[in-house]
């Protein structure tokens, strides 16, 4: 090849590179990431009547520190205790969120770690004992134990953005963390996501949907959720007016059926 026709041929090569670079960084952008992990501690493991309980989570992505969590909380109660209490934790260094809490009473416990960082929702409940002076254990009542098994846990009523509940379903409990966007306007396309869990165990290849109505209006849509990343689930709805709505999240996974309320609002 001569000089002057290479010269003539070289733009052409240098466009076709180029291209082929954008492209592969397009498809590097829509890569997903790996979910966010959490590692859960608590001092004093054994903690007694009085003590400031510190619940602690680490959380990491890829091996390392996630510092920009846009939500972490952790969701506590005694056994057969309604309403729980809900504790924003504070960041301190390298992927690390605490909160503290004094328990006064004695009696069995559980604690929910809530991780909303990166896309990613992760929780986990864990069980602990207080002591009481005399090392004994606390039970609860008749009455708070009725309550707990017809548990309903809003964590908006702490105010939270998201709501998470529990209900008694045909196959096993499912639990269900509902986090749609923070602000939703109407007549915008906007991302409502789920993520749901059956015992301690986060419910994959499950079939979810949405049903969402205006409240006081008869006329429901539907629309079925994609799986994102194990035992989450999300779809983009579009609300056309603004008010109060309703979102019912249907589940389906094998001898499972279960379905639960939230309430959003819309925005102008």
């Amino acid at each position: 090849m001569t000089i002057i026709r290479f010269m003539r041929v070289l733009p052409c090569l240098l466009l076709l590179v180029s291209v082929a670079a954008c492209g592969n960084d397009n498809q590097e952008a829509f890569v997903p990431g790996s979910p966010v992990e959490a590692a859960f501690t608590m001092e004093p493991s054994e903690p007694a009547v009085g003590d400031t309980v510190t619940f602690a989570v680490t959380v990491t992505q890829d091996g390392k520190p996630v510092d920009d969590a846009s939500e972490v909380k952790f969701e506590w109660w005694r056994e057969g205790q309604e309403p729980h209490e809900m504790l924003p934790a504070t960041f301190q260094k390298d992927g690390l969120y605490i909160a503290k809490q004094t328990i006064s009473q004695p009696g069995s416990y559980f604690v929910y770690y809530h991780v909303t960082a990166r896309d990613f929702h992760t929780m986990k409940k864990i069980p602990f004992t207080v002591k009481g002076e005399t090392g004994e254990v606390d039970q609860p009542t008749p009455a708070e134990q009725q309550s707990q098994d017809k548990k309903t846990t809003s964590s908006t009523e702490h105010g939270g953005s998201h709501d998470h509940g529990t209900e008694a379903s045909e196959g096993g409990q499912v639990e269900m963390h509902f986090m749609p966007a923070t602000e939703i306007r109407a007549s915008e396309e906007t991302w409502l996501g789920v993520h749901i869990m059956n015992g301690d165990d986060v419910l994959p290849n499950a079939t979810v949907r949405f049903e969402y109505w205006k409240d006081g209006e008869e006329k429901h849509a539907f629309q079925d959720a994609a799986e994102t990343h194990p035992g989450q689930y999300g779809a983009k709805l579009t609300f056309p007016a603004s008010g109060a709505y309703t979102v019912k999240v249907h589940v389906e996974a094998g001898s499972i059926h279960d379905h639960k309320d939230f309430s959003v609002a819309v925005q102008e």
